[in-house]
């Protein structure tokens, strides 16, 4: 995505896309109101303005490149300006104009800052209370020959015209602002939700983090110490991992280990708790209630299951599994103790067997 594409899919420039395009919109369905004029009282400077305008509005909608947001913001600005200066100088004040006023200063509060809003508004209402006290006769308009109501009904609906574009361009950037608000919101908790799993799991094999499992250890035995049944905690190394890296590089090392990460998570039970402790080192906690004969098994499984070799790219690679087994409150009563003794029987599997799980004593 280049430059220019990154910044027109910006919700500013989104936003103001749809602002410019409402002028377009507004401004052409004006363009038969001001050819009648034209041809039925003459020429008047404001229909070429009009004209103008919307070729310029055209202009900018259709441009390749919309780096400035600066651009469209000034153009719908002054667009919502000039109906503002116009109606003040035909009809006197109106709620309309008001509207205008309001919209004209969300744009720029909303598309460029709000001391740049500020100045704006402070300008215009200058502008328009002169317009008013110079021409106060256009202030008030009463009720009598045909002329007069015909600029009463003129004024009439120039003033419901404006209140519509106004409330359009507000009603759009309330819409875009509050999907704005709403996405920053789903992204934000996105990025939460993501920091949090990376804070509590492991990033290339999607196990839990050794902290996450110091946790999740300490509340297993505090729930089998107070309903008083056995947990067990399983220490796994890869043997010869070293020589994985060293034969076929670090991306074979990868592999393997997500392919333990893989097979441990199928072979245990829902309930219990994988994590990865570093290095070729993982850990196993089963959570709930456990006999011996349940952790003779699983391990029993899980060395079965790199009993053949595993194929990667043109080659194959063997896996041996050394695990020591630790449980509570047959081997100790705290994290320490426990961690230590399955440590401590994985490296006699290491040493005498391979490929082999060993209890501790």
């Amino acid at each position: 995505m280049t430059d220019s594409q990154k910044l027109e899919s910006k919700p500013e420039q989104k936003t103001l896309s749809k602002l410019v395009l409402i002028v377009i919109a507004f401004t052409v369905l004006a363009l038969p109101l001001s050819a009648f004029s034209w041809s039925t009282t003459g020429f008047h400077n404001l229909y070429l303005v009009h004209l103008v305008f919307l070729i310029v509005a055209v202009s900018f909608y259709s441009r390749s490149s919309k780096q400035n947001i600066a651009i469209d913001t000034m153009l719908v600005a002054m667009f919502l300006s000039f109906l503002l200066l116009i109606g003040a100088y035909e009809h006197g004040f109106s709620i309309g104009l008001l509207a205008l006023f309001i919209a004209a200063i969300a744009v720029i509060a909303m598309m460029q800052n709000t001391k740049t809003s500020i100045l704006y508004g402070a300008v215009m209402m200058s502008v328009v209370l002169a317009t008013l006290l110079f021409l106060t006769k256009r202030t008030f308009i009463p009720l009598g020959n045909n002329a007069e109501m015909q600029m009463m009904v003129t004024a009439s609906v120039f003033s419901s015209f404006s209140v519509i574009i106004s409330f359009t361009v507000l009603a759009v950037l309330l819409i875009d602002s509050r999907n704005l608000l709403h996405n920053s919101l789903t992204e934000l908790k996105k990025q939460t939700e993501k920091v949090d799993y990376l804070a509590n799991h492991d990033q290339l094999t999607g196990l839990s983090s050794a902290r996450l499992a110091q946790e999740q250890l300490d509340l297993t035995l505090n729930m089998a110490k107070r309903h008083k049944f056995k947990a067990a905690i399983l220490h796994i190394d890869i043997d010869k991992f070293r020589l994985i890296n060293d034969a076929l590089g670090h991306d074979a090392g990868d592999y393997a280990l997500k392919e333990v990460a893989k097979r441990i998570r199928e072979l245990i039970r829902d309930t219990d708790i994988a994590c990865r402790q570093g290095g070729d080192e993982f850990l196993v906690i089963l959570h709930f209630p456990i006999s011996l004969e349940a952790c003779n098994e699983i391990c029993k499984r899980l060395i079965a299951a790199f009993d053949q070799r595993l194929p990667y790219k043109d080659h194959e690679i063997k896996i041996n599994l050394s695990i020591g087994i630790a449980i509570y409150p047959d081997h100790g009563v705290s994290q320490f103790e426990l961690r230590t003794k399955a440590e401590k029987a994985m490296h006699t599997s290491k040493s005498n067997h391979k490929h082999h799980f060993t209890f501790a004593k």
